[in-house]
């Protein structure tokens, strides 16, 4: 006769922590799996069980933004930067790339 091995729950906790901080089913298990032996599908089990909310995510979407871009000279090196801009909000996001 086959006897139950039930996961502790602050294993399953951390299963979950794992999953809904943004890995996928199979890189959490795999972190899981370190320190206490279970695999995805028991993740994903433990997902449909207890099914735990999602905090409600603030993303819109973006129609239109504009884009700017200039090389700089930083010491010796060359600097590539990207601006961009939401003509609505007025909210700029930079990217940096060095050469």
């Amino acid at each position: 006769m086959l006897t139950r091995n039930r996961t502790p729950s602050k294993y399953v906790y951390y299963g979950l922590h794992l999953y809904f901080s943004g890995l996928s089913l199979r890189k959490a298990s795999e972190r899981l799996s370190q320190i206490y032996k279970r695999n995805h599908v028991s993740i994903w089990n433990w997902i449909q069980k207890y099914k735990p909310q999602k905090l409600k995510s603030t993303r819109r979407r973006v129609l239109e933004y504009i884009i700017d871009e200039t090389m700089l000279k930083v010491g010796s090196e060359f600097v590539w930067l990207w601006v961009a801009t939401e003509p609505d909000r007025k909210q700029a996001n930079s990217r940096t790339v060095y050469l």
